[in-house]
């Protein structure tokens, strides 16, 4: 008699097998899944890295589950997830996704030389050997941000100059326009990152006053510490190259001194932390040599060391 007493409530309880998404590898160490993220492409592989299926999530559908994956339809084991956003747009091409984990491919789409468009941002995520089963489960994947944008300020160290966009060439030189699953560079040709923004602009300096420049506006993949990604500024009426230096070799010493996180940010972490970087060349009056830079605020006056 006691048995028709009992009810079970389980309206609110929790269910299925879930993917949730995070982005707070940002270097301001903050959750902005909400504000970057506008779909999901979850690549579903088995414990041997054969693909067996692909799951779609849009915005709408990841702001309604509060930015969570469900993963259903799989036989009990053990599998891999591999998580993009931003793929959905034409600047990306996807290859190899419907054979084996060690053949997906995404590529830079028509960069074949150089590429001038601005791009979409682009974000990575993975969890390897997970077990799926019908119990509740809810595991977490941090993403990581793949595209860069660059603003650089050239501007002559004189308030008497006048620097504009069409007195110089700038460039972003570097082959990382292939990732594969793991989020790692293929290595291939170099392209030729290149202004999709040229503007001519004035810096109120607190060290040299109002200076005339020019602004360009560049993006690129993912920044690597031992892929030799360069900066080349070039002046065109003399053809003179004014500036080449290995980026990441530069930024990493400017990420050693990043001490925002509380601890000391090794290059790499720096690097796919950081996603925008103002960079200004200060020329000299004469427009022939560059006498200093300054990145996100940090300014260098010494040059001698650096890899050129």
């Amino acid at each position: 008699m006691s048995c028709s007493w009992v009810k079970d409530n389980v309206d609110d309880c929790p269910y299925g097998f879930w993917l949730k998404l995070h982005y707070t590898y940002n270097i301001l160490d903050v959750e902005a899944a909400p504000e970057y993220v506008t779909d999901a492409y979850v690549y579903v592989y088995d414990a041997q890295g054969n693909y067996v299926k692909r799951i779609y999530a849009n915005q709408g559908e990841l702001k309604a589950n509060d930015y969570r994956v469900r993963v259903e339809g799989l036989p009990e084991g053990d599998y891999q997830f591999v998580v993009w956003s931003g793929i959905g747009n034409s600047q990306y091409a996807v290859s190899g996704d419907t054979q084996t984990i060690d053949d997906f491919r995404l590529t830079l789409a028509g960069a074949t030389t150089s590429y001038s468009a601005q791009l979409l941002p682009l974000f990575h995520g993975m969890l390897s050997t997970v077990h799926y089963d019908d119990d509740y489960a809810l595991h977490h994947v941090q993403l990581m941000k793949n595209t860069n944008q660059l603003s650089c300020i050239v501007v002559p160290l004189s308030q008497d100059v006048e620097v504009t966009p069409d007195d110089y060439t700038m460039r972003v030189v570097a082959a990382n326009s292939v990732m594969d699953a793991y989020n790692r560079i293929v290595p291939g040709t170099s392209i030729d990152y290149e202004p999709f923004v040229s503007d001519s602009i004035t810096v109120d300096d607190t060290d040299y006053g109002q200076l005339h420049g020019a602004k360009f506006s560049m993006n690129t993949m993912r920044l690597m510490s031992n892929s030799d990604t360069r900066i080349i500024l070039e002046r065109k009426s003399t053809g003179q190259t004014i500036f080449n230096v290995s980026f990441p070799e530069y930024i990493g010493m400017i990420g050693a001194l990043y001490t925002n996180l509380g601890r000391e940010v090794p290059v790499q972490e720096y690097l796919d932390r950081q996603d925008f970087y103002t960079i200004v060349f200060y020329l000299s009056g004469d427009l022939e040599r560059l006498m200093q830079l300054q990145v996100n605020s940090w300014r260098l006056r010494a040059f001698n060391y650096l890899k050129l």
